[in-house]
């Protein structure tokens, strides 16, 4: 839908809350037509609010399988383990550990390690290391990552 030209100036200032130019047309959140400002508010918070408790849950549940922690030092040449950590009694063991380092465009896979242990070579100097475990629920695969460790260290 093509910008009326009353609303414009409106859209040139800022004005229209839940909306945005994109190629040329109006785009809005839905059910933002016709409301006041103070009304605009009131549902992009509850939106936002009901985003939010959603993380929460999704979160939650993946906090609910296990922890993975490194241990060891990040330096080259060293022994880093990840260790798996049942939380709440659980019973669940990742079915695999993927292994990654840290590059300008994000993290990359390490494909020759994909044991419990790995031990950072002269290419990992200078970057940090992270573990991801695959576990296996009844909902599906989940995966749990590590905290950073890193960066790596010269001997």
């Amino acid at each position: 839908m093509p910008v009326p030209a009353s609303v414009a100036p409106l859209l040139a200032q800022g004005m229209l809350f839940g909306c945005q130019l994109i190629s040329g047309q109006l785009e809005c959140v839905p059910g933002m037509n016709n409301l006041t400002p103070q009304q605009e508010i009131k549902v992009l918070k509850q939106q936002t609010e009901a985003s939010i408790q959603q993380a929460d849950r999704i979160q939650g549940r993946t906090n609910a399988l296990g922890q993975l922690i490194l241990q060891g030092e990040a330096i080259e040449g060293q022994l880093i383990q990840a260790q798996w950590l049942n939380l709440n009694g659980g019973s669940l063991e990742p079915s695999a550990i993927h292994w990654y380092r840290s590059s300008p465009n994000g993290w990359v896979l390490i494909s020759e390690s994909e044991t419990v242990n790995y031990t950072p070579q002269a290419s990992d100097v200078g970057l940090e290391l992270m573990a991801v475990a695959i576990v296996i629920t009844p909902d599906g695969h989940r995966r749990v990552a590590s905290s950073a460790i890193g960066p790596v260290q010269a001997p």
